[in-house]
Formats: structure tokens, sequence, C-alpha cells
């Protein structure tokens, strides 16, 4: 079973993206910020990373750049952001992400073609 982490500093999102992940064959852990998602990535490997960007305690790009610690890991991750550009979204495209989805602009279905189509890539 292809295993995907959502972290997502919001609880209302997380849970809503829940709710979305929850209609998939899929096994999701969550985690509400870039801290709590290392500590989970330590102990297991996922195919997808659903990344917020800016949260508290580690943000998005910090938590990138720790996973280069990770030699093992070979998540691919896919930004979810409402930044549409800035410093944080461009930092991130460098360091190797799959694609940056604006959290404003994608419906269910969108996010789950987006996440089946990086899956099965």
């Amino acid at each position: 079973m292809r295993k995907i982490l959502l972290v997502e500093d919001e609880p209302i999102l997380r849970e809503t993206y829940g709710i979305i992940l929850s209609t998939q064959p899929y096994e999701t852990d969550y985690a509400e910020n870039g801290k709590d998602a290392l500590e989970l990535c330590k102990n297991k490997q996922y195919d997808l990373i659903l990344l917020d960007v800016m949260m508290p305690v580690m943000g998005g790009v910090e938590f990138i750049k720790s996973l280069d610690n990770l030699d093992e890991m070979k998540s691919k991750i896919i930004v979810m952001s409402n930044l549409s550009s800035g410093k944080e979204v461009e930092e991130a495209a460098q360091l190797g992400i799959q694609k940056h989805l604006l959290k404003s602009d994608i419906s269910p279905s969108q996010l789950i073609s987006e996440i089946r189509y990086y899956l099965e890539a």
C-alpha cells in the first residue's frame, strides 16, 4: 500500500485533506509541522509527502533540507501553499519538489488526480 504524509499546520485543512485522502487506498499519516513530519520520516518511508510551506516550529523548506540528511529518503514532495510565488516557494522548487499547488485553486478531484499521477509515475 502506498504511504502518504500530509504536513499541514491548519487543523481544518488537515482534517479536510484527510477526508479526501480517506476515500483513496493509501495509508496516510499526519503532521502539523516540519519537525513532527521529520520524526515520522525517521521511522517510515513515504511514497509522497503533501507539504505546507509556511508552518510554525519548522517550515516546509527547512523540512525539505532536513530530509537531505536522511539518505534513504526517496519521497516525492508536492508543496501545497496559499503562496503563488515568493522566496519559500522558489527555494522549495530549487530543492527538487515535484509540484507546487495553490490550496485555494485545487478541488478534491484535482488533488486526487495529482496524487495518483505522482504515485504511479
